[in-house]
């Protein structure tokens, strides 16, 4: 990846940028039939909620590539866990949690991409810091690394997986609720969401 993507302190914006990490969404995505539109869901999302908050323009692109490659990682993942219907191992367990780390290693290399990788590589870590792979609490996830994790569960929720249907919007924020009660993720993003999404067309 490094030797492909173009440095962006020399000649490219982060918006010329975002052309080349939404192809590796794609081919992200594509690694299983269960994720076809995650990452690009994630974008789109995220993107909705950069305008809402009004960030300036080159947060919103950093943070429209940092959803585009959050699940990097996962190309390092057998597609024979990623897919598998029932209940994961132990150890298959830890190959999934590796991904964000991986997406880290891969991303915090390249100039520039800085704080990409750090809010790509957090969308798995919680509040109360149970999250992996590092076990970040709250004192050390920033608010957009605390957005990125937010959408990413609620897309999750929202969108067909092997062993369950894509929950409606409602069912999603109840249960993101419940997290928000748990100190896993924030509130007033996952109100934001609610606010902001609850309105939107299913695909978005």
């Amino acid at each position: 990846l490094n030797s492909i993507m173009p440095s962006v302190q020399r000649e490219f914006s982060y918006k010329d940028m975002r052309m080349v990490s939404r192809i590796f969404s794609n081919i992200i995505d594509a690694k299983s039939p269960f994720t076809g539109s995650h990452s690009r869901g994630i974008s789109k999302k995220t993107g909705i909620l950069c305008q809402y908050y009004g960030f300036d323009e080159e947060i919103y692109w950093k943070m429209r590539i940092a959803a585009d490659l959050h699940d990097l990682g996962k190309l390092m993942v057998p597609n024979d866990i990623l897919d598998k219907p029932g209940t994961l191992g132990r150890e298959e367990i830890m190959v999934i949690r590796s991904h964000p780390f991986y997406t880290r290693k891969t991303l915090e290399g390249m100039a520039g991409f800085e704080e990409i990788a750090e809010w790509a590589s957090n969308h798995h870590e919680k509040l109360d810091g149970h999250g992996y792979p590092f076990g970040l609490d709250g004192s050390r996830l920033d608010f957009n690394s605390r957005l990125l994790g937010c959408v990413d569960i609620y897309q999750a929720l929202t969108e067909n997986r092997p062993y369950r249907k894509a929950m409606s919007h409602e069912k999603a924020i109840t249960l993101m609720r419940t997290m928000v009660k748990n100190n896993l993720i924030d509130g007033s993003i996952v109100e934001d969401i609610n606010s902001v999404f609850h309105a939107l067309p299913v695909n978005v």
